[in-house]
């Protein structure tokens, strides 16, 4: 039987949020996960770019949707959009200008330095990065990162500049964003912008979780117990932040359970009628 298929690179954070905001409208779908790499040949299968990460092909018609941005586009079509994530331009000028100006924010800027820092430090470690690449992807790719990790490696070494000097100025401005969220939060406000869920609270949390490997994140973070030891004293820092205990309240409240053998199934479930997550 035909069904949506989402085609991913799994760990990527805007892959999350486009699982996220399908979830959300409660659209279901099976995802095709990728391993870094050869991710690039599915997608030019595909004639989509492999820089978006996430392609979405609805069972019914010819069209694709490619990147978060489309599929926002492809939701605000479907009955289940919840209308509140984006405010009105034109009823309400300013909260739909700090929303999209925040989530582009959280995903350019913060989601590209979060992935220098983590992919720095986790390629270096076979064991923390495994499930997050591999997990649900087909076999012959799950056997070539076994085989050519060491080139797979050397490839997203020069593809995303990852030498130590940038982790850490990455870092530095990963915190720098930590910091701009904190503020925005110290006046004890629940959401970022105009007082309810929107599209700036999923992409923040979804950006910036594997800063703090937020339960609930749908590619697969490493434990804590296995990450290279620099990486935790950060992790944990940054879990008692504010910022950290928002990303994980609304991981906890807005997001449905999935689990690794769902996801090697590419099975995805809608939330519930509430917009809260399912129970276990």
């Amino acid at each position: 039987m035909k069904q949506n298929r989402l085609i991913t690179l799994l760990p990527s954070t805007d892959v999350d949020l486009g699982r996220w905001l399908l979830q959300h409208s409660g659209v279901p779908y099976r995802e095709e996960p990728n391993a870094p790499v050869f991710h690039e040949l599915v997608f030019w299968m595909w004639r989509a770019p492999a820089s978006r990460y996430i392609l979405f092909v609805p069972e019914k018609g010819k069209a694709r949707y490619s990147g978060v941005d489309d599929i926002l586009s492809y939701l605000k079509t479907v009955p289940g959009f919840d209308q509140g994530l984006i405010p009105d331009p034109d009823k309400e000028p300013d909260e739909h200008w700090a929303v999209m100006d925040l989530q582009q924010y959280a995903r350019s800027t913060i989601g590209d330095e979060l992935d220098r820092w983590c992919y720095y430090h986790l390629l270096r470690n076979r064991r923390a990065i495994w499930p997050s690449i591999t997990t649900g992807v087909p076999l012959y790719q799950k056997a070539g990162v076994f085989v050519g990790m060491p080139v797979i490696r050397r490839l997203m070494n020069y593809a995303l500049k990852l030498n130590a000097k940038n982790a850490q100025e990455a870092l530095q401005h990963t915190c720098a964003g930590m910091e701009r969220i904190d503020n925005m939060l110290s006046d004890g406000r629940e959401f970022l912008v105009g007082g309810r869920l929107t599209l700036a609270d999923l992409a923040v949390a979804a950006s910036f979780a594997p800063i703090i490997l937020a339960q609930g994140y749908q590619g697969m973070l490493p434990n804590q117990a296995i990450c290279p030891p620099e990486m935790v004293p950060v992790i944990q820092k940054m879990r008692e932040s504010p910022t950290g205990r928002f990303i994980q309240r609304i991981y906890d409240q807005y997001r449905p359970v999935e689990t690794a053998a769902a996801l090697e199934r590419g099975l995805a479930k809608p939330l519930s009628s509430d917009g809260h997550r399912r129970a276990a």
